[in-house]
């Protein structure tokens, strides 16, 4: 054996984190995600804004420009951790994505929420279905999408356009009742087959 001694390499022991930068870290993190889910919002926003009046289906004429205000929203994020003052060095390719991943999820759903609820659909109740001639029966609209005008067919050969109107059946039978609703993105419109049932008087 040689008298060569194999010389050890020294441990570096690794760098405990203080509460402190523990904190500040949380802190960081939690400011990271919080601008995500912001901009992803602001960019549903955004992207209902701007891609048109919804149709009938919910559909918008815009709907590329709609995905590039999302892929905006994810690329400018560096550019606001910077005015934000926050360390982007030590960020790795899974921390950036889960930052692209959050702004999509809350891109998506707010501009999903904005188009159903904002979407022309046209609804109606009415207080009665059935009853004797003559029976009375007040309409009740439950369109979304703020229409801004109403034609309804009680399918006696009555029709309407007020928007919760009363309407009296004076013969017998079955009834479809329709209802069509517009504004400046369209038109849309709801039947209900045999919605009201008029019985001869002095029936059931």
């Amino acid at each position: 054996m040689s008298g060569e001694k194999t010389e050890e390499k020294p441990v570096i022991a690794k760098k405990t984190k203080t509460k402190a930068e523990k904190q500040a870290e949380h802190i960081n993190r939690i400011k990271r995600t919080l601008t995500a889910c912001l901009l992803g919002i602001a960019a549903g926003v955004l992207s209902y804004l701007s891609g048109g009046t919804p149709d009938a289906t919910g559909l918008q004429d815009n709907g590329l420009l709609a995905f590039m205000i999302m892929l905006a929203a994810i690329v400018i994020q560096r550019h606001i951790f910077v005015l934000l003052r926050m360390d982007t060095e030590k960020l790795g390719a899974k921390d950036w994505l889960y930052q692209g991943f959050m702004t999509f999820a809350f891109w998506f759903v707010s501009w999903t929420i904005l188009l159903s609820s904002l979407t022309l659909v046209a609804g109606f109740s009415a207080n009665v279905t059935s009853g004797p001639v003559p029976v009375a029966v007040a309409f009740t609209d439950s369109s979304t999408g703020s229409p801004a005008n109403w034609s309804w067919d009680f399918g006696d050969g009555a029709t309407a356009s007020t928007r919760d109107p009363v309407h009296v059946y004076t013969t017998p039978g079955k009834f479809n009742v329709s209802l069509t609703v517009s504004n400046a993105g369209g038109n849309t419109t709801r039947t209900v087959p045999d919605f009201i049932l008029v019985n001869s008087t002095g029936l059931s």
